[in-house]
C-alpha cells in the first residue's frame, strides 16, 4: 500500500485561491514600504543558534521553548529564524551597511519557525512583513524614529482599509536604561511579596529576568501585575507622553492609542518604547502586530552602538481579519480585476494582439488581468467574469472593431460605455 504523506502540523500549504490573497497583500506592503523610502532586505532561513539566544535572550519563552535547533554536519548549533530583526542585525554588521550609509530604513517578508502549539493565526511556519529604522534620530526629538514607525504602521493598515485597530504602547527606557538595576531591583522586590501566589514560570523568571513574568498569562499572576506601585518605581519620561499625545491628535477617532504599563513584548532587547497593534476581528488572541526601540542590540552582536527601532506584521493573522473586513480582501482584490472579452473565434485574428498589448498595458499600472480564451459568445464570457468576481468586463468584438474603441461593461450596475483609450479610462475610475 502507498504511503500517504501530509504536511507537519503548524506548516500549511498554499494552495491557489489562497496563494492570490498572499500576492495581493505582499504586493501592497512593498508599495506602500518602497513609497516610504524603505528598501528590501533578505536573510537566509537558518542562522547560528547564538544569534537568538544572545539578542532575543535566553530567558524568553522564544528561546526557552520554541527554536527549531539542531547540529548541522559540521556539528553547528544551527536555528531555524523565530524572528528577523536578529538576522537584519547581523546582515547590516556583517557587510558594514553602515559604512556606507548614515542611516538604513529597511523592510522585509517571509516566514519564520517557532515549535508551540497551532492554533488559529499563528503557525509552526508563520510570516511576517516587517520594517526596521537603523541610525535613525533628528535632534531634539528622541522619540522621532518611534513616531515615524508607529505612524508608518497604521498608515500600511488604513492604505489595507483595515478598521478598527488599537495601539497599546508603553516605555521601557527606565526599565531597561541607566536605572536598569535599580528599577529591576525595585520590580523583583515587589514580587518576591508575592512569590507564594506566583505560577511556577514566573517564580523562575524572578530571579533570570523579572520582566519576562509580564509574559504570563495566569489569572492570579495577572492580577499582581495590574498592582505593580509604576509611578514610584518607574514614572513615564515626559517625551514619551508627548509622543502618546501628539499621536492621539494626529489619528483623532480613527485609531486608538492606550498606554499599557504590562506590555513588555516577548524579545529581551528592547530598550525604548514598544507597541503592539490590535485588532477585535481576531478574538482573544488579537495581536495583530508590534515592535519598539533596541539601541544595544547591535553592540551586543559585536557592532557598534546604533540607536534602532522596528516592527513586524504577522501575515496569517492580518490575512484573517481582511477577510472579516468591510471591504474584505475578496472585493478590495476585485476592485481591480478587469476581464477581457475578445469576441472572435480563436488567437490567431489580427486584433487579439492588440487586446495582449491594452492587457499588459493595464497590468504594468497594477490592475489584475484575466484574458478570457477567445469566443464569439459574450454571454459564456459575462458568466465567466461574473464567476472570477471581475470588476469590469473589457469588450472586443467586430462592431467594436469598426468603431475603433472598446465596449467596458461595469459588473455591478450592468452599465456599458464605449472606450476609446483604456488605460485613460480606468485610471479615471479607479
Amino acid at each position: 500500500m502507498a504511503h500517504h504523506y501530509s504536511a507537519f502540523p503548524g506548516m500549511d500549504d498554499i494552495l491557489p485561491g489562497e496563494s492570490e490573497k498572499w500576492q495581493w497583500l505582499e504586493e501592497k506592503a512593498r508599495f506602500l514600504l518602497s513609497s516610504w523610502g524603505f528598501r528590501e532586505i533578505r536573510t537566509p532561513l537558518l542562522e547560528p543558534t547564538e544569534l537568538f539566544t544572545r539578542s532575543i535572550g535566553e530567558t524568553t519563552d522564544i528561546v526557552h521553548k520554541e527554536m527549531y535547533t539542531f547540529k548541522d554536519r559540521g556539528e553547528r548549533s544551527m536555528t531555524l529564524r523565530p524572528e528577523m530583526t536578529a538576522s537584519v542585525a547581523r546582515a547590516v554588521i556583517e557587510h558594514g551597511m553602515l559604512k556606507t550609509s548614515k542611516s538604513l530604513a529597511l523592510y522585509y517578508s517571509g516566514p519564520m519557525f517557532r515549535a508551540e502549539r497551532p492554533q488559529a493565526g499563528r503557525k509552526r511556519q508563520f510570516h511576517q512583513i516587517g520594517a526596521e529604522l537603523i541610525n535613525v534620530a533628528r535632534e531634539g526629538e528622541p522619540y522621532y524614529a518611534d513616531g515615524t514607525l508607529i505612524r508608518l504602521l497604521a498608515d500600511f493598515l488604513d492604505y489595507l482599509k483595515v478598521k478598527n485597530v488599537r495601539f497599546r504602547l508603553n516605555d521601557l527606557t527606565l526599565i531597561n536604561g541607566a536605572q536598569a538595576e535599580v528599577v529591576r531591583k525595585k520590580l523583583r522586590d515587589y514580587f518576591e511579596g508575592h512569590k507564594a501566589k506566583l505560577d511556577s514560570d514566573s517564580v523562575y523568571r524572578l530571579d533570570k529576568n523579572v520582566l519576562r513574568i509580564f509574559d504570563s498569562k495566569i489569572p492570579e499572576t495577572r492580577a499582581i501585575i495590574r498592582d505593580v506601585p509604576w509611578d514610584s518605581i518607574a514614572p513615564y519620561p515626559a517625551e514619551f507622553l508627548k509622543l502618546v499625545q501628539t499621536l492621539k491628535a494626529g489619528f483623532g477617532e480613527s485609531v486608538s492609542f492606550e498606554v499599557d504599563r504590562t506590555l513588555v513584548r516577548g524579545l529581551d532587547y528592547y530598550t525604548g518604547v514598544v507597541f503592539e497593534v490590535a485588532s477585535g476581528a481576531l478574538g482573544a488572541q488579537d495581536a495583530l502586530a508590534g515592535g519598539g526601540r533596541y539601541d544595544r542590540l547591535y553592540e551586543d552582536l559585536g557592532g557598534s552602538s546604533t540607536p534602532c527601532t522596528g516592527f513586524s506584521i504577522g501575515v496569517e493573522r492580518l490575512l484573517m481579519v481582511l477577510e472579516k473586513n468591510e471591504p474584505s480582501i475578496a472585493k478590495q482584490m476585485n476592485e481591480k480585476l478587469l476581464y477581457f472579452a475578445f469576441l472572435f473565434p480563436d488567437r490567431y485574428h489580427a486584433q487579439f494582439k492588440n487586446l495582449q498589448i491594452s492587457a499588459r498595458c493595464l497590468m504594468e499600472r497594477g490592475f489584475k488581468v484575466i484574458v478570457a480564451e477567445p469566443s464569439p459568445k459574450l454571454g459564456d464570457h459575462l458568466k465567466r467574469a461574473a464567476n472570477f468576481g471581475a470588476a469590469y468586463a473589457i469588450i472586443l468584438g467586430e462592431q467594436e472593431v469598426v468603431n475603433k474603441n472598446w465596449t467596458v461593461k461595469n459588473m455591478i450596475s450592468g452599465e456599458q460605455v464605449p472606450v476609446s483609450e483604456l488605460l485613460t479610462h480606468f485610471l479615471s475610475v479607479s
